[in-house]
Order: structure tokens, then C-alpha cells, then sequence
């Protein structure tokens, strides 16, 4: 195959629906940039297996990201630090919190969001019952 049906190829793998909704607008959104300008830079830059991988990829980065904002948003890492969680409540918490935006259809979340502002609070309640008994 030649240059040209290659990245024929790419972009019609780019141009599925669930593709640009998972994959493209996210980093477009992030830098800023057209859609367009993203599926320029994916096709330059991924091979044909990569951009394959590149969906699933896309889900475990957002599942990555959600885990670290409720680390950051509960303050784990400080309770981690300053021992007052072991790693296996700190895992738990955060698993719990995980589960219950899975269970609700919510775990592509918005941080400021009513629902997830609203976990993490009874999140950080659970946290200080802990740290209280």
C-alpha cells in the first residue's frame, strides 16, 4: 500500500462517531485545537495499529484521570503520606467512589458537577468516620 491509502485508512477509522466522541474531542478539547487539526496529528504520527488502540487507549486514560481527580479532590495522597490511611482504605474509598459513577452512568463525569461534588463529600465524611473511630 502506498502513502496515500494508508492514511485513506486512518481517517476512516477517525471518522466513526464513537471514535470522535471519545478520542478526538477530548484532545481537541485540551489543545485547543480543531478536530480536524487532531486527526492530522493522529494520522502523522500513529501507525494503523495504534490508532486502533487508540479507543480503548482513550477509555483507560479517562479512567486514569477519574481515579487521580478523586485522589486530588479527597486528598488521599495526604492522607497516604501522613499514614493516617493504609493503602488498602485509600484503595477502597476510591474504588467505592469509582463504583458509584459507574453504577449511575455518571463515570464520565463533570468534576463541578451537583452528583460528583456530592460524592465526594460523603466520601470525605466516610474518610473522617475512619479517622474518628
Amino acid at each position: 500500500m502506498n502513502d496515500e491509502t494508508i492514511k485513506k485508512i486512518k481517517m476512516w477509522k477517525l471518522e466513526s462517531y464513537a471514535y470522535k466522541d471519545n478520542v478526538l474531542k477530548p484532545l481537541s478539547e485540551l489543545f485547543d485545537m480543531s478536530i480536524e487539526e487532531v486527526e492530522d496529528l493522529l494520522v502523522k504520527n500513529l501507525d494503523m495499529a495504534r490508532i486502533e488502540s487508540s479507543h480503548s487507549s482513550a477509555e483507560q486514560a479517562k479512567l486514569f484521570r477519574l481515579e487521580k481527580q478523586i485522589e486530588l479532590d479527597l486528598g488521599l495522597d495526604y492522607l497516604s503520606h501522613m499514614e493516617l490511611l493504609d493503602a488498602h482504605q485509600i484503595d477502597s474509598i476510591r474504588e467505592e467512589m469509582i463504583n458509584e459513577l459507574e453504577s449511575s452512568g455518571k463515570l464520565n463525569y463533570e468534576s463541578n458537577s451537583n452528583e460528583y461534588r456530592k460524592l465526594i463529600k460523603d466520601a470525605k465524611e466516610k474518610i473522617l468516620k475512619i479517622l474518628r473511630d
